[in-house]
């Protein structure tokens, strides 16, 4: 089973519509056929190729209803038909470009479920200073990766965070605490590479290596507050 579909899904309620914006191979709309999901099914994606083996794949596992978009990001999806938007398995700076051309989605009735392969910290960002309620974030656990699932909906309120914060994913909506610290640790690495990779000669005067120590520091002090 992929779990980090499955912990997606598992955040999915019963409602009016699910769009599944990259489907690939349509794997959660089959999935939630299945599972008895009772609304609208809704995969879409921008290349003809993933959305054949999506219906092709949709078609084996007798999932009826699933209604196959090919369009960019949002573009084709029926607003008054969904309550639930899933953009999973996509750079956070792609998922923020989807909703930032999708400006229906500025609004509480649509629930935001959004996975970023990379760059998490630009779609909190983004999120938080569009008026978005970042509501709970769970960290699933694949081999040796670690997902982030964010759960957001509109509230017209801007809040601003520490800057760490949108690199580990916000302390007072997680989940798993155990796997909350071991995702600290490792973006704290990963900066610390960063930071050690500007001390170089070539790069000694780059101004971001100020910043970088100064996310490393909040990490550090967060890690200790979390032992």
């Amino acid at each position: 089973m992929n779990l980090r579909l499955a912990a997606i899904r598992a955040m999915i309620p019963d409602g009016r519509g699910v769009v599944d914006v990259g489907t690939d191979h349509g794997y959660l709309p089959v999935m939630l056929r299945k599972d008895g999901y009772s609304g609208k099914l809704y995969a879409s994606d921008i290349r003809p190729g993933p959305l054949s083996a999506a219906r092709r794949h949709a078609a084996r596992e007798e999932a009826d209803g699933i209604e196959f978009l090919l369009c960019d990001g949002l573009e084709a999806c029926p607003p008054e038909e969904v309550d639930v938007i899933v953009v999973a398995g996509m750079g956070g700076d792609t998922i923020c470009g989807i909703l930032d051309r999708a400006e229906w989605c500025l609004s509480p009735n649509y629930l935001l479920l959004l996975q970023p392969m990379t760059k998490a910290e630009i779609l909190r960002y983004w999120l938080l200073n569009n008026g978005f309620a970042i509501e709970e974030e769970r960290l699933v656990c694949e081999g040796r990766t670690l997902y982030q699932i964010i759960q957001a909906r509109f509230c017209g309120v801007n809040r601003v965070v520490p800057d760490a914060w949108l690199y580990t994913g916000l302390p007072d909506r997680a989940g798993d605490r155990e796997l909350f610290r071991r995702h600290m640790l490792e973006q704290r690495n990963r900066l610390g590479r960063v930071a050690e990779g500007m001390q170089s000669t070539a790069r000694q005067e780059n101004d971001r290596l100020p910043y970088i120590r100064a996310l490393c520091a909040e990490m550090d002090e967060m890690m200790g507050e979390n032992t």
